[in-house]
């Protein structure tokens, strides 16, 4: 059995392979963070004007079980909340969010909007 081996050399280039690397890495690093640097900048361009609190589960409650609930809400332009999307939390916790985000009514605008939003379900006896 015969294994070859080979070394690229690169005639001129000290140091490509590092410069590649670096490359990848910043590369790497820009589609991570760019994404969260446009969500950081863009403008919440409705105000809330009117909020219900959400109804913490009694049963969560009893046992000290919280979390954060994060919901997608469009908004229709007249301010009312058209439709919920759940994002991410415990599910009898995103029941109790939804509930109470339904409720909300947002400034008016002349186009329907979409924000997302977060609750902390925080269990204090």
């Amino acid at each position: 059995m015969r294994v070859f081996l080979f070394e690229a050399k690169a005639s001129g280039c000290t140091g490509c392979t590092r410069q590649a690397w670096a490359v990848i890495g910043l590369t790497a690093i820009f589609l991570i963070t760019a994404p969260t640097l446009q969500s950081q900048n863009t403008p919440n361009l409705r105000k809330l004007v009117y909020k219900v609190a959400p109804k913490y589960p009694p049963e969560l409650k009893q046992n000290a079980i919280g979390g954060i609930v994060r919901l997608a809400v469009v908004i229709n332009p007249n301010g009312s909340v058209a439709k919920i999307s759940p994002v991410g939390g415990n599910p009898v916790l995103v029941d109790a969010a939804t509930v109470a985000v339904k409720q909300w009514k947002y400034a008016t605008s002349d186009h329907q909007t979409t924000t997302e939003v977060q609750l902390d379900f925080i269990p204090h006896n």
